[in-house]
């Protein structure tokens, strides 16, 4: 794929500014204006005048501010206000090169000036301008044979060559025409045209192109427009061509508030051709979708007269028919998230009270539709923060909530909920201890709609049309914070215990302990059940009622938890060894007494740049560990290296399986010449590599190149019953070039295993 970054501030004009002070001050110092004249001053071997002309020669020197010119002669005509400088002309800057010309031809009269054998630096990024030949009216410069580049003027390791070239000095536009760019001496690319804002200022035209060969898809070519005709808003249109798989087109808009807000509205679309879409058996032959973004960074500006009232809205919404549509505008992403979320948000606070108003929709990637997918549209919040009741020591908060979840095809229902809790934590022995008791009042109520299919498990007589659910929980805590510095190392101790369960509680039979258990094992029996294919089971699951996905079944039972920390710190606050253990027990069953998982964290950082870390989760009850993750990262001096595991085990009943088990390994460092870099990415399930990258670069002063071999995995939408989401592995190599301060470019082939 061919990119590019322009990175180019030039102003040429500056440097024939001070000719104008200079040459008026020679006119003053014929008149006898005195040497102080603020205009500059000039030094030469022989300095006189002749009638309206004005003559300086052998070792000149005009003078001007931070600007100062060295030539060999200069002769100046007052009347016609023409200016001819000869013999190694150079304009500096302070101490720095800027303009280096043979003879520089001026008429001031029309803002005009012509050059022979030029050269024009940019300080600030480094770039210069070799030409034969330059002139300028009108604010425009125009050269002719040119060569551009950052690096040194003798020996160059990359240059652009061109024809011609021009810089409009009012729009701060450089244009290169016929450009062949070097390495060395060796031409590696030709661009018959391009056009660089100097000052990295937003302007209309033509981005650089997007080109790569892709395996399935043929040779891809991507050509971005950009529109900016004011500067609170522009336009992108990017349409696209694959020569083996078909057409397409996304376009953006941006718009900045007043209040230095962004939105941003992107659309695409693309069309794969019928050949395309039966030799991949792909899902949709158009794919297509919208992104919405916006967030208020001041507030919206409602409130702006209240002092104690502030607002907010947030708005991150995207809707595509096909995950393909992530990859619309770079064919290489990778897709980790199988659920996106969009959000509609608006809120308004003060110090004592927040009220919010929520909109959330799902888009489950790996779904061919998402017909059965809930959606919360909308949401209402009322939120009363933590606040002293009767006594600073007794703290309070109210929070009521309504929500409408829906969806397409299944039930959906109103949720209506009240939460208080109501807690008291007091300090003894002088903080050694702290006691803390609370009690918690929920209230849930539910109204269920489109309820035709709707399945009560093992339980059909049961009314459904609404439920309601009530607890009023207790929770009381004990805890202590101790430390202690031994001199060469600190020790601090945490270790909390609580109680809490339900003292109170009322619920409708849709919430009944047996409806949960019930709903567990049907949602076992249809996993099992050769049978029923994908669909048949997905039928069943959407039409069950699940209680569990609106009052969560553990947080109302009698529990115990007991949560330890221990940490050892050196002195300069390194984290010598941490041990972190929590456990909760369920005490309203004793067979189901350690049902949760025994939770074990250990880590330290004895040096700088290492971290170790590793988390062990342990089920008593199955007695079997259930996960763990381990990893050790180490960066110092140029090298970084990481090294990670992860397993998980999932258990049904008295089946288990693991879920997943795989290793990654990543290393890099910086030799001073150039670069390594290196990942893989090893499942044991698959018992295959998944992943993998190998990565040398090199940057030069004012070039860089880097070469990379990849493998990745990629998931697509098909139209298969039963494996809509297929992965394929693609192998590419990318290839990428560096032209500091000017651009960057790199060229792509990926292909398949």
């Amino acid at each position: 794929m061919i990119y590019w970054v322009k990175q180019l501030s030039l102003n040429m004009h500056k440097f024939f500014c001070p000719l104008v002070f200079i040459l008026t001050f020679i006119d003053a110092k014929e008149n006898y204006q005195p040497q102080s004249s603020q205009l500059g001053e000039i030094t030469a071997d022989t300095l006189s005048s002749d009638k309206d002309k004005i003559y300086a020669k052998g070792h000149v020197v005009l003078v001007s501010g931070e600007y100062y010119i060295s030539a060999n002669d200069v002769v100046y005509d007052k009347k016609t206000k023409r200016a001819e400088i000869k013999g190694e002309v150079r304009v500096y800057k302070g101490s720095d090169l800027s303009l280096s010309a043979k003879s520089i031809k001026a008429d001031f009269s029309q803002d005009s000036f012509s050059l022979s054998s030029i050269y024009l630096q940019n300080i600030p990024s480094g770039l210069w301008v070799s030409a034969k030949e330059a002139g300028s009216e009108n604010n425009v410069y125009h050269f002719k044979e040119n060569i551009v580049s950052g690096c040194d003027i003798q020996n160059p390791i990359w240059h652009f060559d061109s024809s011609s070239g021009s810089l409009d000095q009012s729009d701060n536009i450089l244009t290169l025409w016929n450009t062949r760019i070097y390495l060395g001496e060796i031409p590696i690319f030709y661009v018959p045209y391009m056009s660089v804002s100097i000052n990295n200022q937003r302007k209309s035209g033509l981005l650089y192109p997007k080109l790569a060969y892709l395996n399935e898809d043929g040779f891809y070519y991507q050509q971005p427009i950009f529109i900016a005709p004011y500067n609170s808003w522009d336009i992108t249109l990017s349409p696209q061509i694959r020569t083996s798989r078909g057409a397409g087109i996304s376009g953006e808009f941006r718009f900045a508030t007043p209040r230095d807000n962004l939105l941003t509205f992107q659309t695409k679309y693309f069309y794969n051709t019928k050949k395309y879409v039966q030799r991949y058996s792909i899902l949709n032959q158009h794919i297509y979708g919208f992104n919405f973004d916006f967030e208020t960074r001041l507030g919206t500006g409602w409130f702006d007269g209240y002092e104690t009232l502030h607002d907010g809205f947030y708005s991150n919404f995207t809707y595509m028919n096909d995950l393909d549509y992530l990859r619309i505008d770079d064919t290489g992403k990778k897709i980790s998230d199988r659920l996106n979320v969009s959000r509609f948000n608006y809120f308004f606070y003060s110090q004592e009270h927040y009220v919010g108003f929520y909109n959330k929709f799902f888009i489950d990637i790996a779904q061919p539709v998402n017909k059965d997918t809930f959606q919360l549209l909308p949401g209402l919040q009322y939120h009363k923060f933590y606040n002293s009741l009767f006594w600073k020591n007794l703290n309070y908060s109210i929070d009521v909530q309504t929500n409408n979840i829906t969806r397409q095809e299944g039930y959906g229902y109103y949720e209506n909920t009240i939460n208080i809790p109501i807690g008291i934590e007091l300090p003894l022995f002088d903080g050694y201890l702290s006691i803390g008791a609370s009690t918690d009042l929920n209230f849930t109520n539910i109204n269920l709609y489109h309820t035709k299919n709707l399945e009560i498990a093992n339980h059909p007589t049961i009314n459904y049309k609404n439920a309601n659910f009530f607890t009023a929980n207790y929770l009381a805590s004990l805890a202590t914070d101790l430390a202690k510095d031994y001199g060469t190392f600190m020790h601090t101790f945490q270790l909390m215990a609580k109680i809490s369960g339900p003292y109170y509680r009322y619920t409708s039979d849709m919430f009944s302990d047996n409806i949960y258990k019930d709903y567990s094992n049907i949602i076992v029996a249809v996993a099992n059940n050769s049978s029923l294919n994908s669909e048949q089971k997905k039928v069943i699951i959407n039409n069950l009622w699940n209680p569990g996905s609106i009052v969560d079944f553990d947080t109302n039972k009698h529990r115990f938890e007991i949560q330890l920390s221990q940490y050892f710190y050196n002195n300069e606050g390194n984290t010598l060894f941490y041990y972190n253990l929590s456990q909760k027990l369920n005490l309203q069953s004793q067979d189901y007494l350690f049902s949760e998982n025994m939770i074990n964290e250990i880590g330290s950082s004895p040096i700088n740049g290492l971290d170790l870390k590793t988390s062990v989760y342990y089920s008593f009850f199955y007695k079997d560990i259930t996960e763990v993750s381990a990893n050790i990262d180490f960066q110092k001096w140029h090298f970084k290296g990481s090294l990670g595991y992860y397993y998980k085990k999932l258990f049904a009943s008295k089946d288990s399986s693991v879920n997943a088990n795989f290793i990654n390994f990543s290393l890099s460092n910086d030799f001073g010449y150039f670069g390594l870099s290196g990942e893989v990415n090893y499942d044991f399930l698959a018992q295959q590599i998944k992943d993998w990258s190998v990565k040398i670069s090199t940057d030069i002063r004012c070039f860089g190149v880097t070469l990379k071999f990849a493998q990745e995995t990629a998931s697509i939408l098909t139209d298969k019953p039963n494996q809509p989401l297929e992965s394929i592995v693609n192998n590419y190599v990318r290839l990428e070039f560096r032209f500091t301060p000017l651009s960057e470019v790199g060229v792509a082939y990926r292909f398949n295993k």
